[in-house]
């Protein structure tokens, strides 16, 4: 599933990482975003893509799921991005976890979200 296909063109989300056509211009990061990153901003990690196996081998449908990694500067901004990211998926599967977290390092919050896409 291309997540950031899904998120990117959303105004919610855009109206608060950005907008553009790749992840520098709209703050939507495959993987780990690069440390000189500004907030708010949206990391995405591909958790498990598990094949179906049928009686006659490896089936081309397959699940997925990935945790969605939410920062800002203040609490309710991290919610703000994370509300506009469960929304955006609402329909293409499911959360199946989602917790805050605070970086006492760099004094930003976090929401972490794990979302669950089933016969890809």
């Amino acid at each position: 599933m291309n997540v950031y296909a899904i998120l990117n063109p959303v105004s919610a989300i855009q109206s608060l990482v950005g907008t553009g056509a790749s992840p520098q211009q709209s703050r939507i990061y495959p993987g780990i975003a690069p440390e000189s990153a500004a907030l708010p901003l949206i990391e995405v990690h591909v958790t498990t893509d598990t094949p179906h196996s049928t009686l006659s081998g490896v089936s081309d449908s397959h699940s997925q799921a990935v945790q969605l990694s939410c920062h800002a500067l203040t609490y309710d901004g991290a919610q703000a991005l994370a509300n506009a990211a469960f929304n955006a998926l609402e329909g293409n599967g499911y959360q199946t976890y989602r917790t805050d977290g605070y970086d006492e390092a760099t004094k930003t919050h976090s929401v972490f979200i794990d979302w669950a896409f089933v016969d890809l």
